[in-house]
């Protein structure tokens, strides 16, 4: 038994090595089939639909399943079944649920601004579909519950240590690999998918510079986050930018062979309060 489990672990090992982000190149820890993930997006989607007022129609879904259009062909995945709805709210907020179901709140027009700024926030959300994010971050869970869990049959029946003083380690444990592991990469997936975002959006060609000004305008609009940094699980506007930046040059050129005839930065929704 131990040997088959053994050999399934090596096998898991193996297939996770040769997973990795698009971009940045980062390996991943994955163990969670892609079927399966799309199952329980398709399944929440239709969940928080029926849950939402969906806008039906107008120039403002028009422009939404546009510019979604754009970024799902530049991520060149043939296998998710896209679709886009514009949800009446005012929370400034948007999102992408695994398999490529995607939801934005009116709320957060303002804060886009323009095309551009759509763009980029839609390939934002949508990188973290296709960089399979959530089933690494389940992936992580999964293992960092099954390791605790082992380190308890251990210590009850290899130690002498007392049942009390097993659970304030486990607890610690727990507490340990949450701030240790479960954040860290949370803020990872954040920048991964800044980075991935700003690519789709230059590939689709929407101009990149718009995705450091609209943390700007996002700063604004919400304010500085009260969370400590090492606490939090998004990386700080100013560290979004930074690392905006850096990426910046190669956006540029995928923007340069892919610009459309038009300004994607022109105003579309007046920033609140102008």
């Amino acid at each position: 038994m131990i040997r088959a489990i053994s050999h399934v672990v090596a096998f898991a090992a193996l297939a996770v090595a040769c997973a990795k982000v698009p971009y940045t190149g980062r390996q991943q820890f994955n163990l969670i089939p892609h079927s399966i993930m799309e199952g329980i997006g398709k399944s929440s989607y239709e969940s928080m639909l029926a849950d939402a007022r969906v806008q039906k129609e107008g120039q403002d879904k028009q422009t939404l399943r546009k510019i979604g259009g754009r970024i799902s062909k530049a991520t060149k995945e043939t296998e998710y079944a896209w679709e886009y709805n514009l949800l009446i709210d005012d929370e400034i907020n948007a999102w992408c649920l695994p398999g490529g179901k995607i939801g934005f709140y009116t709320g957060i027009l303002p804060v886009l601004s323009n095309e551009a700024g759509m763009a980029f926030v839609m390939g934002h959300e949508v990188a973290h579909a296709t960089a399979h994010h959530g089933s690494e971050r389940l992936s992580q869970s999964l293992a960092l519950i099954g390791g605790i869990a082992g380190l308890e049959i251990y210590m009850a029946n290899a130690t002498q240590v007392k049942p009390q003083d097993r659970a304030i380690i486990l607890g610690a444990l727990g507490v340990g690999g949450t701030l240790g592991i479960i954040l860290p990469f949370s803020r990872t997936h954040e920048s991964e998918a800044d980075v991935i975002g700003m690519m789709y959006a230059a590939s689709a060609g929407f101009a990149p510079e718009e995705s450091t000004k609209l943390w700007d305008r996002m700063e604004a609009a919400t304010g500085k986050s009260a969370i400590p940094a090492f606490l939090n699980t998004h990386p700080s506007n100013e560290k979004r930018k930074e690392n905006l930046r850096e990426w910046m040059p190669q956006a540029k050129k995928r923007f340069e062979r892919n610009a459309l005839d038009y300004d994607t930065t022109k105003v579309v929704w007046q920033t609140a309060g102008k």
